[in-house]
Order: structure tokens, then C-alpha cells, then sequence
């Protein structure tokens, strides 16, 4: 119950460990492990944009139900995720320099917004991807969709996918998503691998077989092998298959650093 979390940190790892170096930017509380930085600092991985802000950490356990449901419960105020999300400020022109792919990790709805139209400002021509929270959907469809219609590549779970699409069924939610004309949609799918969604075009890659230790972080460790991909250039269809097999070796072990400890 005391491990290490964090989407930014999955992100990253994954990303050095297809061969790609990650700029991180985030923030953390004034109780934030100092030997988790270490050990990216000796893998070779940048903090130089991790940002202090004062108080605490964002803490949490993270419980996963027989169903596949994820229930929170929260050791730091809800709020507290606001308040440790990255904002536009935190964002340096030097941070920028020579980056061609940005992931926006799941956050607050409101930051992923500002994140996103600053970044279409600044550096317009940078491939944008964007994960989502489970809690961004209900209630916010129009205002998701606005923000999915701006960025690259959208990457939703498959649960999120069936919520947003007020579908139950999978292949009619793909037929719905389909029509909603974003240009790359990539839907996570656990066990079942990952879907390319565009407008006339759909492909199902199935995951790998392997035996899973610990399935926490593996959406973030796909995020981040498909932005490996991206970034090397690859075609759309190798990028999502970089994602799958990233995903499939970080459920092998336990972690947020596994991929860089290896």
C-alpha cells in the first residue's frame, strides 16, 4: 500500500524505454520521495521540469474490483489533484525546444484544456496525444469531444469509449466513435490489446500473451510506448503496436520505475 504512482512517472519510463528521451514536466509536493528522482536522475531521465509547489503529494490506494471497476480512496483532499496538475505556466520556452510530440496525462479536465490550446499556440505543428480520467466523462461529453477534436491522437479506455458513446455494446460504440470525426482515436482495451479508430479505417491488435503481476499503470506504460512511436516516426499502426508491447512487459513486474529497472 505504499507504492510509488503517478501517470507521469508510467508515462516516462515507457518512453525511455523504447530508446526516446522524455521531458517531464509536472509538480510535486514538498513530500514527494526523493530517491523515486534519483533513480530516474541515475536512469538517465530529465527532472529538470518537475516543479515543487508547497504542500503535499497527491496520496491514494487505487482498489481493483473483481469486475475490473477501480475505486479511489483518497489520503489527500480530492482537490488536492488541481492543485498538483500542471498549468500553462509551468511550461518554459526551453522545455520545448525540439519537442515534436507532447502527452497530455490523465488530469483534471479543466488543465488538459489549457494545456492543450497553449501548447496549439506555441508550437502548432506538435503532435498532441491526450488520455483521459474516468471522471471526465459523464456529464462533460461536449466539452471532451471539443478537446479531442484538437489533438492528434485521442486515447480512451474502452470503458470510457462506452460511456461517452452511451453504448453497451463494444462494435457499436467503435461504429459511434467513428462518426464523431477525430483524426487518430487509439482505445485501450486490457486483455482484449488496442483499437486504431479513424473515420473509414478500423484495426483491432491484440495484446500479448503474458502473465500479468500487476496491471496498475499499464494504460499510462501504453500511452507512453505509442509516443515512443510517434516520436521515431513509425506509421500509426507500429506506434500502437509499441504501446501494446510496452504495456505487456510493464504488467510482468511491479512498479512505477519497473521499465527502468530492468
Amino acid at each position: 500500500m505504499g507504492t510509488l504512482g503517478g501517470n507521469s512517472i508510467h508515462v516516462a519510463t515507457a518512453i525511455f524505454f523504447n530508446n526516446v528521451a522524455p521531458i517531464t514536466i509536472a509538480r510535486k509536493g514538498e513530500d514527494f520521495p526523493l530517491e523515486a528522482l534519483k533513480s530516474f536522475k541515475d536512469a538517465g531521465l530529465s527532472t529538470e521540469f518537475i516543479l515543487p509547489i508547497a504542500g503535499p503529494t497527491v496520496r491514494n490506494w487505487v482498489i481493483y474490483e473483481w469486475n475490473g471497476d477501480r475505486t479511489w480512496l483518497y489520503r489527500t483532499l480530492k482537490s488536492r489533484s488541481l492543485e498538483v496538475s500542471p498549468e500553462p505556466i509551468d511550461i518554459s520556452v526551453q522545455a520545448l525546444e525540439g519537442v515534436t510530440v507532447a502527452h497530455i496525462a490523465a488530469m483534471p479536465l479543466g488543465n488538459a484544456e489549457r494545456l492543450v490550446d497553449h501548447l496549439r499556440s506555441v508550437v502548432p505543428e506538435v503532435t498532441i496525444i491526450l488520455d483521459t480520467h474516468e471522471d471526465w466523462i459523464n456529464g462533460y461529453e461536449e466539452r471532451l469531444l471539443t478537446l479531442a477534436r484538437k489533438v492528434n491522437i485521442f486515447v480512451p479506455s474502452k470503458e470510457e469509449v462506452l460511456d461517452l458513446t452511451k453504448t453497451s455494446n463494444l462494435e457499436d460504440a467503435i461504429t459511434e466513435l467513428g462518426s464523431y470525426k477525430l483524426e487518430n482515436v487509439v482505445m485501450k482495451a486490457g486483455a482484449q490489446g488496442a483499437y486504431l479508430i479513424r473515420e473509414n479505417d478500423r484495426v483491432h491488435l491484440n495484446a500479448l500473451p503474458v502473465a500479468v503481476k500487476d496491471a496498475t499503470g499499464a494504460g499510462d506504460a501504453f500511452c507512453g510506448g505509442l509516443a515512443a512511436g510517434v516520436a521515431l516516426q513509425l506509421p500509426i499502426y507500429d506506434c500502437v503496436a509499441m504501446g501494446i508491447k510496452t504495456a505487456s512487459v510493464a504488467i510482468q513486474s511491479s512498479g512505477s520505475l519497473r521499465l527502468i529497472e530492468k
